[in-house]
């Protein structure tokens, strides 16, 4: 038996902002975090259920912005690991932290695996740290289609930190560049083929490189690679660092959030820097967008007579004259 359940947004608003307390609960702080666990709930069912809470007007006003840290790289290259030692480390300097694990989907429940929760278990009772893992559900782009939504949720709670981890990188897996305020790409010493690397599309993206599982081989070799590929030729540019961490004798972990926190002053501070926020901001907009109206264009498809999809079918008219239509009828409506 499927169990129907409804959301009242404004009652949902006032709890994420701590107007109103879930039920049951007497703790504001705990009673936002239970809301904001349900919000991500619902917004994977339904990933535009974030503009209908965050249009309201009460989140205009909220500041600081919390920095969003993006985590990809190679499958098995160590990332809930270093997730956890990054968690454990911002704690230790006060930071409030919240975790967006995506993991691959179950292919019976759509559910993420909750590997990442398994490692982190040391958190789990400290307030300052919320944990979530999220089904990929089959998205590309190594995050699910909810987690901006998500991340914009988490937001508004005035995390210090928002850690996005990725399921793992392949070759279409950049979209957390997009996200993510800084990206840290996550290698291994002797990890193969660099072309593959290189394919991957984050390697020229990433904001800093950490090689980890040092310990095990030297990273000499790779951090040479990177240095020679991802030096910028522009002096006022942003120069990736490039770190060897050991997840497992705890090594490196404070250079690496050290290096964080240079990339934010310089983003914060660098007319470069604010000049790749405002494209980001662009780019989230623009995806933004497309989420907004794929759903009115489907309805348009579904619309098109059956002889001219038949034609595409044939290959007698290409698909971008259909779709130039389309993009035609919508236009004259906005305008």
């Amino acid at each position: 038996m499927i169990i129907q359940r409804t959301l009242d947004v404004s009652q949902l608003t006032k709890q994420l902002t701590g107007d109103s307390l879930v039920e049951g609960m007497s703790d504001a702080w705990r009673s936002r975090v239970r809301a904001l666990s349900r919000a991500i709930t619902f917004l994977e069912n339904d990933p535009l259920l974030a503009m209908s809470v965050l249009g309201n007007a009460q989140f205009e006003t909220i500041a600081p912005p919390s920095r969003v840290i993006g985590l990809t790289g190679l499958p098995g290259s160590g990332k809930s690991s270093l997730t956890n030692l990054m968690v454990r480390s911002l704690r230790k300097a006060g930071k409030t932290v919240a975790v967006l694990a995506v993991d691959p989907s179950s292919p019976l429940s759509g559910g993420a695996v909750l590997g990442d929760r398994v490692r982190m278990q040391e958190h789990f009772r400290d307030p300052g740290v919320f944990i979530r893992s999220m089904g990929s559900r089959g998205a590309l782009g190594g995050v699910a289609r909810s987690t901006r939504g998500a991340v914009r949720l988490a937001g508004i709670l005035g995390f210090d930190a928002i850690i996005v981890e990725t399921v793992g990188i392949g070759q279409s897996e950049s979209e957390i560049v997009e996200l993510a305020d800084t990206t840290v790409l996550v290698l291994m010493p002797n990890s193969g083929d660099e072309v593959q690397l290189m394919k991957a599309g984050v390697l020229q993206l990433a904001d800093i490189y950490v090689i980890n599982k040092s310990d095990l081989a030297s990273p000499a070799r790779m951090m040479n690679e990177l240095h020679e590929n991802t030096a910028p030729s522009d002096p006022e540019a942003w120069c990736p660092a490039i770190l060897p961490t050991s997840a497992t004798n705890e090594e490196g972990i404070d250079k690496l959030v050290a290096a964080i926190q240079s990339h934010a002053a310089y983003e914060q501070t660098h007319p470069k820097g604010l000049e790749v926020r405002k494209q980001r901001a662009i780019k989230e907009i623009l995806r933004a967008l497309h989420n907004v109206i794929e759903p009115d264009f489907l309805q348009a498809i579904e619309k098109v007579p059956a002889e001219q999809l038949n034609e595409v079918v044939a290959g007698k008219r290409p698909a971008l004259a259909i779709a130039y239509e389309l993009a035609q009828k919508f236009t004259r409506k906005i305008n």
